[in-house]
């Protein structure tokens, strides 16, 4: 296989990944939408992402049953939703709009609760953008729009905060995850392009096959890596809060 081949190769597959993510945040965003229509609704969003949209008065009974049910965290329950046109405010004199960044955190936040399964409570700036770059707000929002948002959450204790790993790679954790060294340093390596094989793991920690092996089992249990099962040629890990 030649370098160009290989090189269209690996486009049309980061173009597929993309789309794949795309078509991820409309069904989630469809979901939030019909969210509280039935109690069977409010159950099959419980199952499939592990929160519960707790806004509407006529479905409390059902809350508690399938927060109990499911075994949620009730830091894991909804409240209220915001909605992309509540990010956007009138600026001065009603003369154009303005970004409320505390809703876009909580905008933010709510997204990112809906992709925990997904990707473990943790994501890059980049992907923090992509989540929210959508529908009222596309092309509206700048990275320091996301940067003022995840300060405010953190201001407000909403999540843990920030990282920066080895490689320079700049990490949202929305939930309280104790990560080792070792967890750190491949993430550090996958922040690069959100994937990793074991055969990279080793060839740049000089780690044995079963201590990188270790690793890379207790992160995929965290939900924040998944074990590519059509890679044929070893083991491959993607990262899916780690979008290029």
């Amino acid at each position: 296989m030649g370098i160009r081949e290989l090189r269209d190769r690996m486009e049309k597959k980061r173009y597929m990944q993309k789309k794949a993510t795309e078509f991820k945040l409309e069904e989630i965003k469809s979901d939030l939408e019909t969210a509280t229509e039935t109690k069977e609704k409010l159950e099959e969003i419980a199952r499939k992402y592990g929160v519960i949209i707790a806004t509407s008065p006529k479905l409390q009974d059902e809350i508690e049953r399938i927060r109990r049910q499911y075994g949620i965290p009730k830091e894991s329950i909804i409240t209220q939703i915001i909605t992309e046109e509540e990010v956007l405010r009138k600026g001065a004199m009603g003369i154009g709009t303005k970004i409320d960044h505390e809703k876009l955190g909580m905008l933010l936040y709510q997204r990112a609760l809906l992709k925990r399964k997904e990707n473990g409570g943790i994501m890059t700036f980049a992907e923090a953008y992509l989540l929210t770059n959508t529908g009222k707000l596309a092309q509206k929002l700048e990275n320091k729009d996301i940067e003022k948002a995840v300060k405010i959450l953190e201001k407000k204790k909403l999540i843990p905060g920030t990282r920066q790993l080895k490689s320079g790679v700049k990490i949202i954790s929305f939930f309280p995850i104790e990560l080792t060294d070792d967890q750190n340093e491949v993430l550090s390596i996958a922040s690069r392009s959100g994937s990793v094989t074991l055969e990279e793991i080793m060839l740049k920690t000089g780690w044995p096959k079963t201590r990188a092996q270790n690793v890379l089992q207790t992160l995929e249990e965290e939900g924040i890596t998944r074990k590519d099962e059509s890679y044929a040629h070893g083991e491959k890990y993607y990262f899916p809060g780690f979008i290029h």
